[in-house]
């Protein structure tokens, strides 16, 4: 018999000799406690995702009578989404079998589940053993030559995400390389996915690439000629085999693996323009881009690498207040090589004391109890409101300081400049900060 019900989740029964327990189970409540205790933090992704959007549609749970007539169900596939909704009815069930913080994670849930809990489950009713193994054995035991579940491979995975409106970015990498002649189709083909992807999650090589995410989105500060240079490098590397997997496995692997690139194959990223634009298309802005610079005879803008100071030449502010003034005429005067650590103390220092004094003259609020993103924040929006920045600068700063923005570790990086001891710049990431910061200052003491 093979029947698709609505049976009351209080009428389904754990499989005592489910598969996935090393042993037998003496009772339902020793049953869930080891389930929960074995899935730990599955299971409560598993709950998370019932609260957001229900048990899956496409694949209900099998379950078979307890004997013939009875109103209760045996589940011989499903017990985890059984369980998770069980605990969500009550949590106590697993008190002592799970820590007490993803006890606290599974209360909390709760109490969204529930504003809307699921009573009643879709469930198909198999009463043949061997019927139930078999779509138990092609679920839970691999391909099976293609009986089974057939999992997708990283192509597939890209490939579903750009179809469904969210195009990774790698494929935002090879399609803006592709579109522009860069690469041909065929070398595309040979890039391997998972290593490009590897690469790019990095964002000390996203930085040196010259790129962001915004809402999914690749973003630059320079002009796509610039931008090309080292994603073409990256691409052709990995295509070629010059990088095998190996060489870009760890953190440090591709720290090490970009910083070897040659300047000629990285974008110059001395003089970022003020506005970020989409990879591929055209900036919101006139500003010439670095390239459009170096152009013209009558100025020479040096590379980030000729830049020996932390401040560019050509740039003069004036600040009023004389501590805070010194300190900008010493980072003026450092040679960023040879007083690198020097510098990036300094630079925190600076920061937030201009912010202090902007935050004090304007009687914004008290920046006592006030952490570094906070004052940029309240700061920044007090200079939108007089008119000295514009919405946009706004945007950039607000992007600077949010955790999970890359370009931006701007703030983490100047909190482990002078806390970390085992952290230790780089000239470039000194270079870097700096640049993303300097409209920022600049209005501060105008």
């Amino acid at each position: 018999m093979r029947e698709i019900t609505r049976i009351p989740v209080s009428n389904l029964l754990f499989d005592i000799n489910n598969p996935r327990l090393h042993d037998i189970q003496a009772n339902q409540t020793e049953t869930i406690r080891a389930i929960a205790s074995q899935q730990k933090g599955k299971l409560l992704e598993l709950a998370k995702d019932i609260v957001e959007y229900g048990t899956d549609p496409s694949n209900v749970p099998i379950v078979r009578p307890v004997e013939r007539g009875s109103e209760y169900y045996i589940v011989p596939e499903g017990n985890r989404r059984i369980a998770a909704i069980k605990i969500l009815e009550n949590t106590d069930l697993i008190i002592g079998a799970v820590d007490a913080k993803l006890h606290r994670a599974f209360v909390e849930l709760s109490k969204d589940f529930q504003k809307e809990p699921i009573k009643i489950v879709t469930c198909v009713i198999l009463d043949e053993e061997e019927d139930i193994n078999h779509w138990i054995q092609l679920r839970h035991t691999g391909e099976n030559k293609g009986a089974g579940v057939v999992k997708w491979g990283s192509a597939e995975t890209a490939r579903f995400k750009q179809r469904s409106g969210s195009k990774e970015i790698h494929i935002q990498v090879l399609e803006f390389l592709e579109s522009r002649g860069d690469i041909k189709s065929n070398e595309r083909r040979k890039v391997p996915i998972t290593s490009l992807q590897r690469l790019l999650t990095s964002p000390y090589v996203r930085t040196k690439l010259g790129i962001d995410l915004r809402d999914g989105e690749i973003v630059t500060r320079y002009s796509d000629n610039q931008v090309a240079k080292g994603l073409k490098r990256v691409v052709r590397d990995l295509a070629t085999g010059a990088v095998p997997v190996k060489k870009i496995y760890t953190k440090e692997d591709k720290i090490q693996y970009i910083d070897n690139i040659t300047s000629e194959d990285l974008p110059n990223t001395s003089r970022p323009r003020s506005t970020f634009h989409i990879l591929g298309t055209q900036p919101s802005t006139d500003e010439p881009s670095v390239e459009d610079e170096s152009k013209s005879p009558s100025k020479i803008v040096p590379s980030g690498k000729q830049r020996s100071n932390l401040i560019p030449r050509d740039y003069a502010i004036s600040i009023s207040q004389s501590k805070v003034n010194d300190i900008y005429h010493e980072l003026r005067k450092l040679d960023i090589e040879e007083f690198t650590n020097a510098v990036s103390v300094l630079l925190r220092v600076f920061l937030e004391l201009s912010l202090d004094v902007y935050v004090d003259k304007h009687h914004i609020a008290s920046s006592d109890n006030m952490t570094l993103a906070k004052k940029i924040r309240e700061v920044a929006a007090h200079l939108k409101v007089t008119g000295k920045i514009n919405e946009q600068h706004v945007k950039s700063i607000s992007h600077v300081i949010q955790k999970d923005n890359l370009l931006a570790s701007t703030l983490t990086t100047l909190h482990q400049y002078v806390h970390n001891p085992y952290f230790s710049p780089g000239p470039s990431d000194l270079r870097a900060t700096w640049n993303s910061l300097e409209f920022f200052i600049t209005a501060m003491w105008k």
